[in-house]
């Protein structure tokens, strides 16, 4: 009876052992949960609208390429969860319809955007040097100032203040330290008179960002951060 004893738990014993999941370093310097963070970051931005393919057509495809900078400053709920605020700017180019001819045209636009993000590898509880993440995120943009436009009939009107929502995915990479370096490829959405023209065809001006950016998460880790 004793060694049937022995060998059950023998047996339990090892079977538990096979069945957890080992835990990521206590005080692991990739684990940012209740930590603040802030990042800065630039890159080129397309906005895609009804006219812009009439840049390409007229061989002035790389004057529809805009620049982005943006300010970010965020905090993590948990080691997979944190919430980015962010502010950008971007001078905007956009075209009029091309009736008869071709009607290139600037304008600034303000974005503020809250970001819900997840740590994919986080969730997957290995706190680790490489972050990718997905992001969700609302907000509006604020359009002023465009440049001037000789066309027959149409002509911007400014400025707008749109309601907006946005999606991506981040590609992070940290050091012990805190800072960081990442890439953000994201897409933005914006109500039709974003860019100062009349609703005509799709309902929303869509934006595709790529940014490069440095980030810095401050404080250290503490605790293991449940998920």
């Amino acid at each position: 009876m004793r060694k049937i004893v022995t060998l059950f738990v023998a047996l339990l014993l090892t079977t538990l052992a096979f069945a957890t999941k080992p835990l990521p370093a206590r005080y692991s310097p990739y684990q940012y949960g209740h930590r603040w963070y802030f990042s800065l970051q630039g890159g080129p931005a397309l906005l895609s609208t009804e006219h812009i393919d009439s840049y390409f057509k007229n061989g002035r495809g790389w004057e529809a390429i805009s620049w982005q900078g943006a300010l970010s400053f965020g905090y993590y709920f948990s080691d997979a969860w944190d919430l980015r605020i962010s502010g950008s700017y971007t001078y905007s180019a956009d075209a009029c319809s091309p009736y008869k001819g071709f009607y290139p045209y600037h304008f600034h636009a303000a974005h503020l955007f809250a970001d819900m993000m997840l740590n994919l590898t986080a969730l997957a509880e290995y706190n680790i040097a490489f972050n990718p993440k997905l992001y969700l995120g609302v907000g509006g943009a604020y359009t002023f100032g465009a440049t001037a436009v000789n066309h027959p009939y149409e002509v911007p009107d400014f400025p707008n203040l749109t309601p907006a929502f946005r999606l991506g995915s981040v590609f992070e990479f940290n050091a012990r330290s805190g800072w960081g370096w990442f890439l953000d490829l994201g897409a933005e959405a914006f109500t039709d008179w974003y860019n100062g023209l009349e609703p005509d065809g799709f309902p929303l001006d869509l934006q595709f960002n790529v940014s490069f950016g440095l980030v810095y998460h401050f404080g250290n880790a503490k605790t293991v951060s449940k998920y």
